[in-house]
């Protein structure tokens, strides 16, 4: 898989902000490591110097003892030192002149300082070493004992030090060095260069002729060091998965983008070939119908053409079917809301449908609701396009006579007024039914059962799931049911908005339907559209001949177009472009003010060079703004970018409708 650079700086930017967490949770545990340690060793020096300042006066008090008497005779330095010393565990005697013990602060040592053995410092000095004592030896002002040696118990020490627990004490008093436990275990701790800690303070006694050392040793405990490790690879894995879920939010917004490009380059580009499909195909009905209604054929040949028409019809149904499927996989799919006569909608899907009633040897029977509303705000063409899907397979698929297509309109809820309402219909055939995988195609596209007599042998196998995924994608629902032979019945909700019109009675008696159209559970009175004839245009109706301009890059549509609205008493020019379109408007618009007539300019919306969105707007900038402008072309209004953007323009399907652009007329 090919990652995005965003992807890669995501994932780097992620790490970045792991390893200065991480970096400052190590700076964290150091510090407190040293601020153990700092703690620790002031601790430990602050009590060292007490206890020294301690001796130091207790060794003064001795020697201001001496200094202050004639004479001292042993009672009395007994009765003296012993109290005084006894505290300290220290014990004090004096050395005559052969430097032999004379006088003895406890005699309880009696036998451990007569033990003791003279020597010689380096610098010449007096030391006397006593067994589990550290003697410092201090001269003073008496003639027959000239020193008095001052010893302190290495047990008192070395309960001391004892006490400092989690650092490594070590004191050196002369010869003698005492540790504590914690040394012992500092010995077997790892990582002493990383996390090790270590001070030195060394005091000299010069009036007392002698020095002393105390070091002090830390190194954190495994778990102390296991503690931050852990820490550090937790926040280390939460880095880690927070650069990943980092990059991936990325990648998904780079992938999503790219995707969204590609779906709209690939929706464009379906939208460009279904416009180039759909163009011809118009082409072909407009012609088809222009003989029709010419009546210059037999009737053998009018079937033909009845045929004709109905196969490009088909055709024109798979190439929206293709778009729409491409769009609900996208996720692009809408509503497009606009004001629709529901009874000119359904009287449109009648008179299809009744024309080709000889071609299949089938009948449409329509069930129309009562009262109908006048006016519904819905997307008139994608109901149009799930109605026709289901019918076209109803009359291609089935083996009965007869399809009913029952309509019936919703109440909207009354405790939530805002809320859309639906439009039930219900598509009823009585052939042999859907075979179990046909029904699959309504839940997997491209599904198509071929081994089965009632199956959809013939399309892509995308009718039914577009339509499913339309009606998900709006809030509706579908549900089908199918019973071998007895026919399938397909009941779908199609979402809308209620309208502030009135509405109408929708009473009329269906032409050629009868009482077995009642298959459907609660049958209604069957009825049906009054099938008018074409009504003749505004021209037509006031007596004067309006003016049109047709602006279309194809020439067959254009020549169609003409016709048409040349039969019904336009005076039409054409253009194929943008350029042939502003060298005739001139004409034209002049055209409509001598004549006192009105301009009406039918612009593809698909042109070389340009659209036709574009090309009415350079119109208007060049002053045309009495004119009415329609976009006629092969895509909806829904597929065109910017449409709900031109209040002032009216949009028509191909191929062209007289009724409709009548319509569109005496609205505006």
């Amino acid at each position: 898989m090919k990652f995005s650079p965003l992807t890669y700086i995501a994932f780097a930017f992620g790490l970045i902000i792991t390893l200065l967490i991480n970096v400052t949770l190590w700076q964290n545990s150091q510090d407190k490591f040293d601020k153990f340690y700092e703690n620790k060793a002031n601790s430990v020096f602050n009590a060292s110097k007490e206890m020294l300042m301690q001796h130091r006066i207790m060794m003064d008090a001795l020697r201001s003892f001496f200094n202050a008497s004639t004479e001292v005779t042993k009672a009395e330095f007994t009765l003296f030192a012993k109290d005084l010393l006894k505290i300290k565990s220290a014990v004090a005697f004096t050395l005559d002149t052969e430097l032999r013990p004379k006088y003895l602060s406890d005699p309880n040592f009696q036998q451990a300082v007569e033990n003791g053995q003279i020597g010689r410092a380096t610098d010449g000095s007096i030391t006397y070493q006593v067994k589990d004592f550290a003697t410092i030896v201090i001269e003073i002002d008496e003639p027959k004992h000239p020193y008095l040696v001052y010893a302190v118990s290495h047990q008192r020490i070395q309960e001391r030090i004892n006490e400092m627990v989690g650092i490594c004490e070590k004191f050196t008093l002369g010869s003698d060095t005492l540790i504590n436990q914690e040394c012992q275990k500092l010995n077997s701790r790892q990582f002493k260069s990383v996390f090790g800690h270590h001070s030195e303070v060394f005091i000299d006694l010069p009036e007392y002729n002698t020095s002393y050392s105390l070091a002090l040793d830390y190194i954190p405990t495994e778990q102390e060091i296991l503690s931050t490790v852990k820490i550090l690879i937790i926040f280390s894995l939460i880095g880690l998965s927070f650069s990943i879920l980092l990059a991936s939010i990325v990648q998904h917004r780079v992938d999503k983008e790219k995707s969204k490009i590609e779906t709209n380059s690939k929706l464009a580009l379906l939208s460009t070939l279904n416009h180039e499909i759909r163009t011809p195909i118009n082409a072909v009905l407009g012609y088809a119908n222009m003989l029709k209604q010419h009546a210059c054929c037999s009737d053998d040949e009018s079937q033909t053409l009845d045929k004709m028409i109905w196969s490009a019809n088909l055709l024109n149904n798979v190439a929206q079917n293709t778009l729409t499927y491409s769009k609900a996989s996208a996720g692009t799919l809408s509503l497009h809301y606009e004001p629709t006569d529901l009874h000119g909608l359904l009287t449109q899907i009648n008179d299809y449908y009744h024309a080709f009633a000889d071609t299949h040897k089938k009948q449409l029977l329509m069930r129309l609701p009562t009262p109908m509303p006048a006016e519904l705000f819905l997307d008139s063409t994608k109901l149009f396009q799930l109605s026709t899907n289901f019918i076209n397979n109803a009359f291609k698929y089935s083996s009965g006579d007869k399809v009913i297509y029952d309509v019936k309109v919703l109440p909207l809820p009354s405790t939530q007024p805002d809320t859309p309402g639906f439009i039930r219909v219900a598509i009823k055939d009585f052939g042999k039914g859907m075979s179990k995988h046909s029904m699959d195609a309504i839940k997997r596209p491209f599904t198509i059962d071929t081994h089965s007599d009632t199956a959809l042998k013939s399309g892509i196998g995308i009718g039914l799931y577009t339509c499913k995924c339309v009606l998900e994608s709006v809030g509706g629902s579908i549900k089908i049911r199918s019973q071998k032979g007895r026919g399938t019945l397909v009941i779908f909700r199609f979402p809308y908005k209620i309208s502030q019109s009135k509405t109408i009675m929708a009473d009329r008696d269906s032409a050629g339907n009868n009482d077995e159209a009642s298959s459907l559970s609660k049958p209604n009175k069957v009825t049906t559209p009054t099938i008018s004839a074409q009504q003749p245009s505004l021209a037509a109706r006031t007596n004067v001949q309006q003016i049109a301009l047709v602006v279309d890059d194809n020439c067959f549509n254009l020549e169609v177009c003409k016709s048409m609205l040349e039969s019904v008493g336009y005076r039409v020019y054409t253009a194929k472009d943008e350029p042939q379109a502003l060298t005739v408007m001139p004409h034209c618009y002049q055209q409509a003010i001598n004549n006192n007539s009105q301009l009406i300019v039918l612009m593809d919306y698909m042109l070389d060079n340009t659209d036709g969105l574009t090309l009415i707007a350079r119109l208007k900038e060049q002053g045309y703004h009495h004119a009415q402008y329609f976009i006629l072309s092969a895509n909806s209004e829904d597929e065109i970018p910017d449409a709900s953007k031109t209040k002032q323009i009216h949009y028509l399907q191909k191929p062209l409708d007289i009724n409709s652009l009548n319509q569109a007329i005496m609205a505006s």
